[in-house]
């Protein structure tokens, strides 16, 4: 696992309601968990719609990607990363 860091982060009164509340029905382990879950959320989504972005623009269809085989996804992985080696 990744060190911590410890930052401070301020909520409106209501929000932080809404998390103490997953938290006691014991849906996440403590307040922190939850925001580290939706941060990792937002990235996921952030990335969903920059595949969409991508795959527009280039005319990929949901088809072509599952069906296209590695080429395509290896092009739309760089498209997102960059060059990884």
């Amino acid at each position: 696992m990744a060190q911590m860091v410890s930052v401070q982060i301020r909520f409106p009164e209501e929000e932080l309601k809404r998390i103490d509340n997953y938290v006691t029905k014991g849906e996440y382990p403590s307040r922190s968990e939850y925001i580290r879950d939706a941060v990792r959320k937002a990235e996921m989504l952030d990335a969903f719609q920059r595949l969409s972005r991508i795959m527009n623009e280039e005319g990929i269809s949901e088809k072509d990607l599952l069906e296209g085989g590695k080429e395509i996804r290896e092009k739309l992985f760089q498209e997102m990363f960059g060059d990884t080696e």
